[in-house]
């Protein structure tokens, strides 16, 4: 039997009770959500602004002995059956003598203080932003309203809904907008479906009509826009998730395609705070990261685009070679010239600046795949810095740093020596593929080509091959147009911010998402569809299980005969203008699922449900499911986003 990882979003209405028993999201009668065990440290509350300095006044943030046991005790918001959340108190220490009144509130929340990062987002982002002007606002957890502020002024907007489930704590904070009119404070969490959902009626939206099919398309909604600030530290997690943030987010992106809470108003974008590392599951920026909810990303969002956050990599794990990177970079710095957009004075990235310097000096940037490849490795950077101490100071031969450099030096030329060979071995594929675009070799002489590649890859080293069709893969995505991720689609570099630009001070980003029409098919979902959106689901959790495998081995495996069915109608795996590849018969080289671009998913459920012999629903629930995975975004208790 085939398993997949992922259960089905909406309550499924089946005739078998077992299998109703197992696919419906069972509610949790008391569920905490805690923060990471990262403990705090006191550099990290270092006030620099007014707002911080207001925000370290209250006490909530006061660092001292014992917290950090606290911390991994009570720190959050807990949800009970009514999703209510529990306060916290201070940490345990002397009382003060005298009355004074006890402030209570959620010290993981995170605050944005500085009014020149706002400054600089309307400047970078502004022309965008007038098509809101006058708009309905939905803005969850407001906190501090530093942002919530500066956003009332400069989109006046009609209606300012402020979702605050620390409503005591930060009234004084918010009392200048709540003296605005059309604003109103709700004392409740906005990632909570319930409490949501209440505001999301005629009495607090009397302006905005509800999708009537939300099966049928929807239209882009300028008159609505949601805002949130879902930045906590340490990081919240639930269940076995280190964050909370990617919940919501993948929640958010989810109410894109069924049209459910504030998306059942139309195409209603969103501008969401959070942590620098909470992005990385909807904005990869290389293709081992792009994993189920960047895939839905792609297909419902017309962009998601990071306005402004930390400068430098997301991760030393997972990297793609150098000049993809500096491609892309180019890229989207002659968006920025053709578009006039120019970066704030010092939010300039490290990358920008040297693309910058590069167009200055008229540096021809290479195409991806042109020549061996770099990896930015941490021991490349140790290496220059003892040659450099060498040339001033000659080591010994018997000297440590002597060593260390040729032991480095040895790694470096292992490394070239590789590289140099999967750049023969990409250049064999891509002559491959020059081959059958030009329509002038025979199907058996391309055979004949992918026979000698593949003979030429089994001679390679099982990590070696690993190594080499992820860089293939990260190749494929960037050659394509538009290229596959969100990330190089971007029309503008991230603005870089600084830790004491926040409250506790740590790197927030701020995210840009745009939904676009989603499929037809992808909107069917739930009893009253044909489940197509719901067959989806249950296809991609299956294929993204094995997403190194040749999609055809696993379409077979999930159900004898789809292959059979579906490879030869699917004309785009194999149209290299559409984010195919040439058909060499190797799993080297075939299309697996991790390539495939959100079109060719779009692709897959058409002919799935072309497909006269395909399963029942049921069946292919029974066919991929085993137990309740609590890793899978799907099966995150229902009450929250």
């Amino acid at each position: 039997m085939f398993c997949a990882r992922s259960s089905v979003r909406s309550l499924i209405s089946l005739s078998s009770p077992t299998i109703v028993r197992t696919w419906i999201r069972r509610p949790l009668s008391s569920t905490c959500l805690r923060s990471s065990s990262a403990k705090l440290e006191k550099s990290e509350f270092r006030p620099s602004t007014p707002v911080a300095e207001q925000l370290a006044a209250t006490g909530i943030w006061k660092v001292g002995r014992g917290m950090a046991k606290e911390e991994g005790d009570e720190t959050g918001a807990c949800a009970d059956g009514d999703g209510d959340k529990a306060k916290h108190s201070k940490p345990s220490a002397k009382k003060p003598r005298g009355k004074k009144t006890k402030v209570t509130g959620d010290r993981a929340r995170v605050n944005i203080v500085s009014e020149k990062l706002i400054d600089d987002v309307f400047s970078y982002i502004g022309p965008s932003l007038k098509r809101h002007v006058g708009c309905d606002i939905i803005d969850l957890y407001p906190g501090a309203g530093l942002w919530s502020r500066k956003l009332h002024e400069r989109l006046k907007p009609r209606s300012h809904i402020l979702m605050e489930p620390d409503a005591d704590l930060y009234k004084p904070f918010l009392e200048p907008i709540l003296e605005k009119p059309g604003v109103t404070l709700v004392p409740k969490p906005g990632i909570i479906w319930r409490d949501l959902n209440s505001i999301l009626t005629p009495e607090y939206l009397p302006h905005q009509t509800p999708v009537e099919d939300p099966f049928q398309p929807s239209s882009r909604n300028d008159t609505l826009l949601v805002t949130a600030n879902i930045a906590f530290h340490p990081r919240k997690k639930y269940r076995s998730f280190e964050s909370l943030a990617f919940l919501v987010l993948h929640q958010f992106l989810d109410s894109i395609r069924s049209g459910r809470l504030f998306q059942k108003y139309g195409q209603v974008r969103m501008l969401i705070w959070g942590r620098h590392d909470d992005k990385g599951g909807i904005l990869p920026k290389n293709m081992q990261r792009r994993k189920r909810t960047a895939i839905e990303g792609e297909m419902y969002c017309e962009w998601i685009q990071e306005v402004c956050g930390r400068d430098g990599p997301e991760s030393i794990w997972f990297l793609r070679d150098t000049g993809t990177d500096t491609y892309s970079t180019a890229s989207v710095l002659k968006k920025m010239k053709k578009s006039r957009i120019s970066v704030p004075e010092g939010r300039e990235t490290g990358a920008l600046l040297e693309a910058m310097t590069s167009s200055k000096k008229r540096r021809r940037v290479k195409a991806p795949g042109s020549e061996p490849p770099i990896f930015k490795r941490p021991f490349s950077e140790s290496l220059s810095e003892l040659e450099a101490a060498h040339e001033s100071q000659v080591f010994t031969t018997d000297s440590e740093e002597y060593k260390t450099i040729k032991r480095y030096q040895w790694r470096m030329n292992t490394e070239d020596k590789r590289h140099q060979k999967m750049h023969e071995l990409s250049s064999g594929l891509d002559a491959i593929a020059a081959a059958y675009k030009s329509g002038k070799a025979t199907s058996k002489e391309i055979e004949k080509l992918g026979a000698e590649w593949h003979e030429n890859m089994q001679a390679c080293t099982k990590a070696f091959v690993q190594e080499f069709v992820t860089y293939r893969g990260n190749l494929h995505y960037i050659r394509q147009d538009p290229p596959v991720l969100h990330w190089d689609r971007r029309t503008f570099e991230p603005m870089a911010v600084q830790p004491d630009e926040f409250f506790p001070n740590v790197e927030c980003c701020l995210l840009d998402i745009q939904p676009k029409d989603v499929h037809p098919l992808i909107r069917q979902v739930g009893p009253r569809s044909n489940r197509a959106g719901d067959t989806l689901e249950l296809i991609m959790s299956a294929l993204m299980t094995q997403s190194t495998t040749p999609v055809s081995r696993i379409l077979d495996a999930l159900w004898p005969g789809a292959a059979e069915f579906i490879m030869p109608k699917w004309k785009s795996i194999h149209d290299l203008d559409h984010g195919g590849v040439p058909p060499v018969k190797s799993p080297y080289a075939e299309i697996t699922p991790r390539m495939l671009n959100a079109r060719q998913w779009e692709e897959l459920v058409e002919l799935w449900m072309q497909w006269p012999f395909r399963p029942e629903f049921h069946e292919l629930i029974a066919r991929t499911h085993d137990t309740d995975d609590p890793s899978s975004p799907d099966d995150w208790n229902s009450e929250y986003l």
